[in-house]
């Protein structure tokens, strides 16, 4: 814990960490909550982010802010290992899903026709391709051909690297020179499943196929230290290997239906999952705070 130190020990920890969190940032207000989380306390946030907290209690906050559509993360680091969920209800609207500046392009020539070409030059930064079938775009500075100008969003169809389709230009004047075509950002509607959902029918996506096993593991060893703490009322002995092959064994029974386990790694958890380690708090906190900006 970054905040704290010798002379904190046997505080509360949010008591304790107000002061250094508050001087971070002198226009953020931060308060320490030392209740229970009531839904009538977690009802006035925006975000709620747990950490270090029971999987019944992630289970109870996570579908009370689900229903109240109040986006949810859970954050957690085991020893090496991380955990991020994140729950922004079924209506999160992402602004920029492209992640980056609209395309914008300088036009060469527009014809008159049904559907009207628009033939414009490639960028350096976009390569040749820069505009994709089903892209709106807007045009500006047009000369001749002024009635794009300041036009609603139109959809493209692509031709080639160089020219776009854009609907009926016939009853438009001449195009004569100038003009940009810029492509319109149109925001995504995403649908996210409250973590009941999601632990029962777990999507592990990696970009290396031989991460898998390990994803997959490492998955159902998080949820086997929660079955563990609840049966035993603590977290397994730093390399302790009954305790270890008990989660195993836990991990085993949780994670039947998405797959064999890689053992190794489930005992390697296990063993340290009682450490928390700087660094690996670092990232995973990293993670969650950008999370709660979006």
């Amino acid at each position: 814990q970054f905040l704290l130190g010798e002379s904190d020990l046997g505080q509360n920890r949010a008591k304790a960490s107000q002061r250094a969190l508050a001087e971070l940032n002198p226009c953020v207000v931060v308060e320490a909550h030392t209740g229970e989380l009531s839904e009538a306390f977690l009802a006035s946030f925006q975000v709620v982010v747990l950490t270090e907290s029971p999987l019944e209690e992630q289970l109870r906050v996570g579908g009370f802010c689900h229903a109240q559509g109040i986006c949810f993360i859970v954050a957690d680091a085991k020893g090496l290992a991380g955990q991020l969920f994140c729950d922004f209800g079924e209506h999160f609207v992402v602004d920029d899903p492209a992640e980056g500046d609209p395309v914008c392009a300088a036009v060469q020539d527009i014809s008159q026709g049904n559907p009207g070409v628009v033939t414009y030059m490639g960028t350096e930064d976009s390569g040749d391709r820069v505009f994709y079938d089903g892209d709106l775009v807007t045009f500006s500075g047009v000369q001749g051909m002024t009635e794009l100008n300041g036009q609603v969003p139109v959809p493209v169809r692509v031709l080639d690297d160089f020219r776009l389709e854009i609907g009926d230009t016939s009853s438009f004047s001449p195009y004569r020179c100038g003009g940009l075509v810029s492509q319109v950002v149109r925001p995504q509607e995403c649908s996210h499943e409250p973590l009941c959902r999601a632990l029962e029918e777990p999507k592990i996506q990696v970009t290396i196929p031989e991460d898998l096993p390990r994803s997959r593991s490492l998955h159902a060893a998080f949820q086997a230290l929660h079955a563990f703490r609840r049966e035993q009322g603590r977290l397994p002995r730093p390399r302790a290997p009954a305790d270890a092959e008990r989660v195993l064994e836990l991990a085993r029974s949780l994670g039947a239906r998405q797959g064999p386990l890689d053992e190794d790694v489930v005992r390697s958890f296990a063993s340290v999952s009682a450490g928390d380690l700087c660094p690996v708090a670092a990232v995973v906190g990293a993670l969650a705070a950008q999370e709660v900006l979006k």
